[in-house]
């Protein structure tokens, strides 16, 4: 086969556009997210500056550029507080509670090293913030609200080392683990909501599944359903040098309709 040299520049040009598209595609999709980090940030020293009305306007830049912003949320509720509207603050603080424990699915349950655990605390504690400033805005709050705070806490103490109580384990500690004996489906017949609930929850030494937290929801009675489904699962504990210890577990509980 034959190529003159216009046809092999012909081709060398096209790659060149072809690369040089990618490029641009590639640097154009970080631009939002890199620019609702630099409006979050900006917000955030407003807000800390006492200018509530200059961070509100940059917080919102930043979570219509990034609508998953955890950190962004929270900080445009403070910052409604700082400008006494808590019903706007509630709103945002609702959003910020359910992305922030949502993104605790994507770690792990039993962190490696002193530092990952730390890193998990925070993130914990950032999720129990939120969650706390919803309910103290929100009259009558929910009792499946309350729950999740009070099981917020647990976890934030067991990951900071501020509880010890319970001896609870990694799968590679157990000398056996955790053995399922009966997992009951969720009871629930209402409504059409259909996904995944994941949830992470202690197996105790005592034989009792306890700290359920659903993480990533679907529907308020099909998650409680689940959460009442994970406290009746039976088990046989985990050991450790032949004594019964604790573990953390995450499950998923599925609804779909065809």
């Amino acid at each position: 086969m034959n190529l003159n040299f216009t046809s092999i520049k012909s081709v060398a040009t096209l790659l060149l556009l072809v690369i040089f598209s990618l490029a641009a595609f590639s640097i154009g999709a970080q631009q939002p997210t890199n620019a609702g980090s630099e409006e979050r940030d900006r917000g955030i020293k407003l807000f800390e500056q006492g200018d509530a009305s200059g961070a509100i306007d940059a917080l919102r830049g930043a979570v219509k550029q990034n609508t998953e912003d955890g950190k962004a949320w929270h900080y445009l509720g403070l910052a409604f507080q700082l400008h006494q509207d808590k019903d706007e603050a509630r709103k945002a603080f609702e959003k910020a509670a359910r992305i922030r424990v949502r993104e605790l699915a994507t770690i792990s349950s039993m962190p490696s090293g002193g530092e990952n655990r730390m890193d998990t605390a925070a993130r914990y504690e950032a999720a129990f913030e939120s969650v706390q400033k919803y309910v103290d805005l929100t009259p009558n709050t929910p009792r499946d609200w309350i729950a999740e705070l009070e099981t917020l806490r647990f976890y934030q103490g067991y990951y900071s080392g501020a509880r010890n109580d319970e001896e609870i384990i990694s799968g590679k500690e157990a000398t056996t683990k955790v053995r399922i004996l009966k997992k009951p489906a969720p009871e629930f017949g209402g409504g059409r909501a259909s996904g995944t609930a994941v949830l992470r929850a202690v197996f105790g030494a005592d034989g009792s599944v306890k700290h359920v937290l659903v993480l990533r929801k679907v529907d308020r009675a099909f998650d409680q359903a689940c959460i009442e489904a994970a406290r009746n699962i039976e088990f046989t504990p985990a050991t450790k040098g032949g004594r019964r210890v604790s573990m953390i577990l995450q499950l998923e509980y599925s609804r779909s309709f065809y």
